[in-house]
């Protein structure tokens, strides 16, 4: 199937990295981050809105301030770092360097870097780059997407892609980026091993969520099979040939109709998928310029709410995969806990404001699946949390059964036969002279106080022993 070339003159990319932090270090790594030079983002300051985005663009923090709900605005843009709530840390590098793959080069450059940390131990790294400012074919840009959001190649069509800058060369991604750009995280991050970081358990396939606006020639058509690709983040094949994960023309078709937001059509585009948010547009750099910032803007935050969203739901949804059956009803307490505080104070239908923008919120929450995320994530546990209840209520059951055996039986034996020999001090060598009732009361009684105290014993242990697990987790 031959494809239709397409000439991109800008490339404007975000990767977004979900990993999770310990809580009990959040302050020492809001320090750490300042102490690195990334600057705190607050919407008052006002001076950072050329910082970090690329010569000539700006980002307008009234703009963002208008496009949320005020309920979510406060949340994303807190005024100082003592909250819970998302706090965002920048710094720019406009690093120039080269990604390698077999025969081809491709020059880019990072633009800068975030670090969010978001609330319940989930944070977000994000990774601006752009391509040089020379034109590039639509295959090599995609081919470029494709490589650089794979943090280590598993595959063995992915590996061999590398990275070569002024100070060093790398090997993958995530070698890159914790090696030279974020070296002082990983001893904050819980799931590393050694100089690496492994990526979160529910982490998909190891690679980043791509982000791009997309700039061709002015005028030149964008076709179906543009858009599909974008989608798919469809490059090239491994012996440097255009890809197309489809060849059957009503599929590709149906595809785009499904996730293009066309609302600018016929010169600017925006797919969404599970694995990217691509906007395309054939106009002049100038009439795009304010469609950029919004990119990197309004659009952006917009995508990193949703994004959260489906990262705290997956880590839900894992926390309760590895509970272990009728030994982590606390657990499952604390998780229907999460869940409830998430939803109260950070989980709406809505968050934007703006028509544009809640359009591509619902494609956002359609193709991260959210709501059935969200929904499933409610329902299991709801459902764990009432067969542990049962278990919980038949043990109790059961304490209750044989400790109302114990009074009945005593009352009846103990106080009428032996009891009235302990009026005075005892003397144990009676003993040897009971009734087999007398004995049968005497153990009974015996048994009876041990138990209590067993009991007793335990009810503290366990209290202590929740409360400690209980401390433990909310510092994790």
């Amino acid at each position: 199937m031959a494809l239709a070339p397409l000439t991109i003159e800008r490339a404007y990319m975000t990767f977004l990295f979900p990993y999770a932090y310990h809580m009990q270090c959040r302050d020492q790594l809001r320090h750490e981050l300042t102490k690195e030079k990334f600057s705190l983002f607050t919407l008052q300051n006002k001076s950072l809105e050329d910082d970090f985005y690329g010569e000539s663009i700006s980002i307008s923090h009234e703009e963002l301030a208008q496009f949320f709900y005020p309920f979510i605005e406060d949340k994303l843009f807190p005024d100082n770092t003592d909250c819970q709530d998302f706090i965002r840390f920048s710094k720019a590098f406009h690093a120039k360097g080269d990604l390698l793959y077999r025969e081809e080069t491709f020059a880019y450059e990072i633009i800068s870097i975030d670090i969010t940390l978001c609330p319940f131990g989930n944070g977000i790294i994000t990774i601006r780059t752009k391509m040089t400012e020379s034109a590039h074919d639509f295959n090599d840009v995609l081919n470029f997407i494709h490589y650089f959001r794979v943090l280590e190649a598993k595959l063995r069509e992915e590996k061999g892609a590398s990275h070569r800058f002024s100070f060093g060369h790398f090997s993958s991604t995530g070698d890159l980026l914790f090696k030279h750009f974020a070296p002082f995280l990983l001893p904050y991050l819980p799931y590393q091993q050694a100089d690496t970081y492994d990526g979160l358990p529910f982490f998909e396939d190891e690679r980043m969520f791509s982000s791009a606006f997309l700039l061709c020639k002015e005028e030149e058509n964008i076709l179906d099979e543009h858009l599909f690709r974008l989608g798919q983040v469809d490059g090239k094949t491994p012996d440097g040939k255009p890809f197309i994960s489809s060849t059957n023309p009503q599929y590709i078709a149906e595809y785009v109709q499904e996730h293009t937001h066309m609302r600018w059509a016929p010169h600017s585009y925006i797919v969404t998928s599970a694995q990217a948010q691509m906007a395309l547009s054939n106009v002049s750099f100038m009439e795009a310029k304010h469609s950029i910032e919004e990119f990197m803007g309004t659009h952006y935050y917009n995508l990193f709410i949703h994004y959260f969203y489906k990262m705290m739901l997956l880590k839900v949804s894992f926390e309760y995969s590895e509970i272990s059956w009728g030994k982590d009803k606390l657990v499952v307490d604390e998780l229907i806990e999460l869940i409830t505080k998430f939803s109260a104070r950070y989980y709406f239908d809505e968050v934007v404001v703006r028509t544009e923008g809640k359009e591509i919120s619902q494609s956002l929450r359609k193709f991260f699946r959210i709501n059935e995320h969200y929904v499933e994530t409610k329902a299991t546990l709801e459902s764990l949390y009432r067969t542990l209840e049962d278990r919980s209520d038949n043990r109790n059951n059961r304490l209750l059964f044989i400790l109302t055996v114990f009074t009945v039986v005593s009352g009846i034996y103990g106080m009428n036969l032996v009891i009235e020999e302990w009026d005075d001090t005892v003397d144990w060598s009676s003993i040897f002279g009971y009734t087999a009732f007398e004995w049968l009361a005497l153990v009974i009684a015996l048994s009876g106080i041990s138990l209590s105290l067993v009991l007793v014993c335990y009810s503290i242990f366990t209290t202590m022993r929740n409360r400690f697990r209980g401390y433990k987790r909310k510092q994790q």
